[in-house]
């Protein structure tokens, strides 16, 4: 699979199903988006959270994973946290995140770091939507907790969609992952063609292939599904209150997003 330190939909894989049934039930959390130079501690917390998925599924080191992001206001954080004390004795516990890195250049994007070298029109292609404000999703995860409740990772992507329109965004770019682009369809985002290798890219090793996808507003917003479309309408009516909830295995999930950018 692609990177699953850097990129959209990497690490977004749910733990599997019989330790999912075996994990806490979560009732209600908050997912919140700050900007990276605020609420440090849990910046670090949300690094610390995915490490501990990497590890899990056998990954124990990866170039690009790092903390460098933290501190810099150009990447805003999304994080989904539930508040009250935990086994671990902590009033706050991180269940799963991403972060959103503006796109100041096209080679500062991490995507380019990551498979720029391997099509030398990569930085052409791309100049014409940093120039009308890109954004890339990446590092996410999801906790084995939400999973277990009947939570995939879409809603960090929804939550990062709805985002963009706040903070003058009109692109946001994807690096995905072969089992993770069935995701990408619903939620109005599209698969750049005619870049790479027909669109596909070797990385993270020689046997995995990534493409890029993209999501534009409000072009694509049309193309969503019609419940992405009205999540995504609550989130701006009420960007620091709406709630949404999700009936699981386990019973009701309420999740309450905070928009603080």
């Amino acid at each position: 699979m692609p990177d699953y330190t850097s990129h959209w939909m990497s690490s977004s894989l749910n733990p599997s199903i019989d330790r999912a049934h075996q994990a806490e039930r979560i009732a209600q959390a908050e997912v919140r988006v700050f900007r990276a130079d605020e609420y440090p501690e849990r910046c670090h917390a949300l690094v610390d959270g995915h490490q501990a998925v990497l590890v899990a599924y056998g990954i124990q080191k990866l170039a690009t994973f790092n903390r460098d992001w933290i501190g810099n206001p150009n990447v805003l954080v999304v994080a989904a946290i539930a508040s009250g004390a935990g086994v671990d004795g902590l009033e706050e516990r991180i269940l799963g995140g991403a972060r959103m890195h503006l796109a100041e250049s096209v080679e500062s994007m991490p995507l380019m770091q990551a498979i720029g070298d391997q099509d030398s029109n990569l930085v052409a292609f791309m100049a014409p939507f940093v120039e009308e404000g890109a954004y890339e999703l990446g590092g996410m995860w999801n906790s084995i907790e939400l999973a277990g409740m009947g939570v995939e990772a879409t809603f960090l992507i929804k939550a990062a969609m709805a985002t963009l329109t706040m903070v003058s965004g009109r692109h946001l770019f994807a690096l995905t992952s072969p089992v993770t682009r069935r995701m990408q369809a619903p939620l109005g985002f599209l698969t750049e063609e005619g870049i790479g290798n027909e669109g596909y890219f070797t990385y993270p090793t020689p046997k995995l292939r990534a493409t890029i996808a993209r999501y534009t507003f409000p072009e694509q917003l049309e193309i969503a599904q019609p419940e992405v479309r009205q999540m995504l309408e609550g989130i701006w009516q009420d960007p620091e209150g709406m709630v949404y909830r999700v009936q699981g295995p386990k019973g009701e999930l309420k999740l309450r997003f905070k928009i603080e950018v």
